[in-house]
């Protein structure tokens, strides 16, 4: 994997700052955050414009994707069903006082 720092040189480490030298801190110039350098289907573009617009898309993917989460929760905390009893998927086998008053099965 790619690292997005520079490795610090021998006058500056284990320093908090300094004018000269490469510090922990420095991104390299080829660094982009969350390119890591995997890619063994070679799907990354190669444009970097059109590598930010898929980059950008995939974030807005996975904040979709935890609002989406994170109201199934709300939903079984709020009702006290799990999300599959809600949808007839499942049978209710919710003990209330086996489980602390969580809609959660371990």
């Amino acid at each position: 994997a790619l690292v997005g720092f520079k490795s610090p040189d021998s006058g500056t480490l284990g320093r908090a700052s300094s004018d000269s030298g490469t510090m922990f801190q420095d991104l390299n110039d080829d660094y982009y955050p969350g390119d890591v350098g995997f890619d063994p289907l070679s799907l990354k573009p190669e444009d970097p414009e059109e590598f930010a617009e898929l980059h950008t898309k995939e974030l807005q993917n996975g904040r979709l994707a935890m609002l989406g989460v994170a109201g199934m929760i709300v939903q079984e905390l709020v009702n006290g069903k799990e999300i599959f009893v809600n949808l007839g998927l499942a049978e209710d086998r919710f003990d209330a006082a086996s489980q602390a008053m969580l809609p959660v099965q371990f």
